[in-house]
């Protein structure tokens, strides 16, 4: 049993909350799809923890948004050293789609380009800071002026406004009419078309914004022509058991990157569980560039002296 000190707020939340049909069978009807906290209690087969330990988890099914929450032993995972207990909320879905994106899905290397829509979100800051690690060059797309300066922040290659510049033409531009190796759509929006056209030849698309009944109107020739690949990138269908090796790689590859200070949670705005309904409404408006919090009251935030918003980058 976990006592929550914070609840990562995600667009899953949202979906499951309007009730997306095409993903009611992916997701439990309670919100909350990862957290952090303290161990409370441990059941008498738990054998990696002890009561007091400090968790991260994704929790699958649902029910972060409390003071309490039971999880198998399975789904935790003791938090990076120098990551305060509360920020921790906000690594473990970004952590592990970022490596099953990037380095399960793609061959990403550091001679590698790779452009990330929705760069400066709570997924997108982790991508973003993992790509440049490895040495890639990035393209970051965003929407605000603000989160433009996130992502110039966090290293982005290039920083791109796709609300007042074509991303497509600006990839064009900066590589030679090249194109990118991999693109990570995160946003949802109707990118498909102009993701392809921006793609190298042997380039990889992978999508995992979109949910309900989202369709697109594709020129095929050009999947031939440059021998693109196209790949879901949803983390959440493979189930608990297709999880456990990323999470296993996530712990011994990825949390060393963040006790080395290589990738930083970024965090937009923390909130007050009563304040949820908010919350949503400022996730739906991209109000705040990084992750959005929730924690069972302001003692949490009190305890932990926490004051990071992403101006703090």
């Amino acid at each position: 049993m976990i006592q929550v000190a914070a609840a990562g707020l995600d667009i899953f939340d949202t979906w499951c909350r309007e009730g997306a049909s095409s993903i009611s069978s992916l997701f439990a009807k309670q919100l909350g799809y990862e957290c952090s906290g303290n161990i409370v209690a441990i059941g008498s087969k738990v054998s990696k923890f002890k009561e007091g330990d400090e968790v991260c988890a994704i929790l699958g099914c649902g029910g972060g948004y409390a003071e309490f929450v039971v999880v198998p032993e399975s789904h935790a995972l003791l938090i990076p050293s120098g990551v305060p207990l509360v920020l921790a909320a906000a690594l473990p879905l970004a952590s592990h789609l970022t490596f099953y994106t990037l380095s399960n899905l793609t061959d990403i290397t550091a001679d590698k380009s790779v452009l990330i829509h929705e760069a400066a979100g709570g997924v997108g800051t982790v991508a973003l800071q993992y790509a440049k690690h490895v040495g890639c060059e990035v393209f970051a797309v965003v929407g605000t002026e603000q989160e433009l300066q996130v992502c110039q922040k966090l290293g982005a290659t290039f920083s791109i406004n796709y609300k007042i510049q074509d991303f497509c033409e600006r990839v064009k531009a900066e590589t030679g009419e090249k194109g990118v190796d991999i693109v990570l759509d995160l946003s949802g929006r109707d990118n498909f078309q102009k993701n392809l056209y921006c793609l190298a030849r042997d380039g990889s698309l992978v999508t995992t914004g979109h949910h309900v009944k989202s369709q697109v109107d594709v020129d095929l020739s050009i999947l031939m022509e440059k021998n693109i690949s196209v790949i879901g990138g949803n983390f959440h269908i493979l189930g608990f058991p297709g999880r456990m090796p990323i999470q296993s790689d996530v712990a011994a590859q990825f949390w060393p990157l963040i006790e080395a200070g290589h990738i930083k949670p970024i965090i937009g705005k923390i909130f007050n569980f009563s304040e949820a309904q908010e919350a949503h409404r400022a996730l739906e408006e991209k109000r705040y560039p990084g992750k959005m919090l929730l924690i069972p009251g302001e003692a949490t935030l009190e305890k932990e002296k926490i004051q990071v918003p992403v101006a703090a980058i």
